[in-house]
């Protein structure tokens, strides 16, 4: 988050297993909110990360 202030973006984002709850629940109070999923194939399993952002406020 320090490197995101430092550069000014406007948001971060990162993808989250949608199985990890804990992990969902951890990003959503520190103020992430979900915008769109991704599915991908490891080896013949696919798997679906909930895609996460958090806006930045720029000065």
């Amino acid at each position: 988050m320090d490197v995101a202030k430092e550069k000014r973006v406007s948001y971060v984002w990162l993808g989250v297993s949608e199985e990890n709850s804990r992990a969902i629940r951890f990003y959503q109070r520190n103020g992430f909110v979900e915008f769109d999923k991704h599915i991908f194939v490891i080896a013949e399993d696919e798997q679906t990360d909930i895609m996460i952002k958090k806006e930045m406020i720029t000065l």
